[in-house]
């Protein structure tokens, strides 16, 4: 075949399905089949180009290798592995596709993270320091924080690591606390678990260790004066509505020193302890595709200039934002997209849905 044409689902295309499953010898670059129909009309040619896994959902997806000899209906051989993971490869899922084969070899679009390290990871942005402590199963941290770190380094979104893992940050300065049973009209107190177990002791600024807000209807707003282990002292008396029991209540530090986070930690933060701030990152991943008209015009970040084979590159920048990059390598009209997997959704619509 020429080094490319128009079809990214070749055996789907003339007969619905492609068949089979497949297994490779790194070594050999020899592609073993089980139930497939190499070198049979309408299904895998020398000069097509072998996609092996699913981009789908719960799948993974291996690569791409070019066909450069058919042995037999359950035997080839691709002309290089440079364009696979380099993980194990055994009775896995393929789709054959016209895509251009100079792809294959080019280390930008290969899983091999000796090329391209796809796996997202986590960059600390911020140092902390715990201004006092936070026990195990609590979900409000004593952070210390300027409004020059809220404005310009954290924000909702962000992880703190404690016992080896990432906890996302899910208000900063202010955090959700439930009451603990049914709060009277008229007193000076609001039940919750607190201290050392619950929303941490702070600085008071003029007196103010939090602002309470209750939503019952109305938003009704205290001033928080102390913290005791079961309740706040509030700085007046509740007015003519209760509480009822596991209501949510909304805090806000008086002094920029906590941040809510989205789970309980599993191990206890002492005072002065350092506590990291990190933010996703990374997340590298560049494939081709086949995309029609219809695929052109979507208005999102996927959009692309011109039906054809298009390079798309995603990744995660410093800020923690989804970057989609495309580049246009084969502009051309009729093309046939993947099948379903080849790009997330059933006909390998682009853009995918699940990828």
């Amino acid at each position: 075949m020429a080094l490319w044409g128009n079809n990214d689902a070749v055996p789907y295309l003339y007969n619905g399905a492609v068949g089979g499953t497949v297994s490779v010898n790194y070594g050999t670059k020899t592609v073993t089949g089980t139930g497939t129909t190499f070198g049979s009309d309408g299904y895998a040619q020398v000069g097509d180009v072998i996609r092996i896994g699913f981009r789908g959902t719960g799948g993974t997806y291996f690569g791409d290798a070019t066909i450069v000899a058919i042995a037999s209906t359950v035997s080839l051989t691709i002309a290089s592995t440079d364009g696979l993971s380099g993980a194990a490869i055994a009775n896995t899922s393929y789709w054959v596709s016209e895509l251009p084969q100079y792809t294959t070899l080019n280390p930008r679009f290969s899983e091999d993270s000796t090329f391209n390290d796809g796996a997202q990871g986590y960059k600390t942005i911020h140092t902390g320091t715990a201004s006092t402590f936070a026990g195990i199963g609590v979900s409000v941290i004593p952070l210390d924080l300027t409004q020059q770190l809220i404005d310009g380094k954290i924000e909702v979104g962000d992880f703190i690591v404690n016992d080896s893992n990432e906890i996302p940050i899910v208000g900063i300065d202010t955090f959700n606390v439930r009451v603990s049973g049914f709060q009277n009209i008229g007193t000076d107190r609001y039940y919750v678990k607190a201290g050392n177990d619950g929303l941490p002791k702070l600085e008071a600024v003029d007196g103010v260790m939090y602002t309470v807000y209750s939503g019952t209807g109305q938003t009704i707003t205290h001033n928080v004066t102390s913290v005791a282990g079961t309740y706040v002292s509030l700085g007046s008396t509740t007015g003519q509505v209760g509480i009822a029991s596991d209501t949510l209540l909304m805090f806000e530090s008086a002094a920029l020193v906590a941040i809510g986070l989205g789970a309980t930690i599993s191990a206890s933060i002492s005072t002065d302890a350092s506590i990291l701030v990190q933010r996703p990152h990374g997340g590298y991943d560049a494939q081709v595709v086949a995309v029609n008209e219809t695929g052109v015009s979507t208005d999102t970040a996927y959009e692309v200039d011109h039906a054809g084979w298009v390079g798309v590159t995603t990744y995660v920048d410093n800020h923690g934002n989804l970057r989609v990059k495309k580049e246009t390598l084969v502009a051309m009209s009729g093309i046939t997209t993947g099948p379903a997997g080849a790009a997330g959704t059933a006909g390998g619509a682009y853009p995918w849905s699940d990828d």
